[in-house]
């Protein structure tokens, strides 16, 4: 999706709306870096003032994270995920656990319920390559694959509240 340039009015909002609307579309995945500040000027027809306090608005709700030297990288999907990342630090990995094990149990009694066939062949290729990294004793393989078996069954609830917390919380303790 490409940027326009904007009208001249509510810069500062009108620079977010277009750079959240980059991250929802998902032009702008998790982990991507955006474009420099001097790119995102040229291409929204704004100042640089006016990109950097957009930004810093957007790091502060925990959609973006400025690294120093680095540049500026997507860290969350929404502002529910960044507040969320966020409280997640400051809690216990053990609170992690309980809370992702929670969601897990309520999303394992709503996907055997509203699964489709689709959604069980993908949990069941996700099941197949965790036990095949387990037989391997790869364990990397296993974290990811079981990860990936997870996010499958919470998937097959079809929640997309519960599918976008769970995500943000497993992500955290992954």
């Amino acid at each position: 999706m490409p940027l326009a340039s904007t009208r001249r009015t509510g810069l500062v909002d009108q620079v977010i709306t277009q750079l959240k609307a980059q991250i929802d579309s998902g032009e702008w995945s998790i982990g991507d870096r955006i474009p420099t500040e001097a790119e995102l000027s040229d291409q929204l027809e704004v100042g640089r003032n006016t990109v950097r306090e957009a930004v810093r608005a957007l790091a502060h709700t925990g959609l973006l994270e400025i690294r120093q030297g680095a540049g500026t990288f997507v860290r969350s999907s929404s502002e529910l995920g960044g507040a969320l990342r966020r409280r997640l630090k400051r809690s216990e990995l053990r609170e992690n656990f309980e809370v992702r094990r929670a969601l897990e149990l309520e999303a394992a009694r709503l996907a055997a319920v509203r699964h489709t066939e689709e959604d069980l062949d993908t949990i069941d290729r996700a099941l197949g390559e965790r036990t095949s990294a387990w037989h391997a004793r790869d364990m990397q393989a296993f974290v990811e694959a079981d990860f990936a078996f997870h996010k499958a069954v919470v998937a097959a609830t079809h929640n997309s509240l519960l599918i976008e917390l769970y995500d943000d919380i497993a992500q955290a303790v992954y």
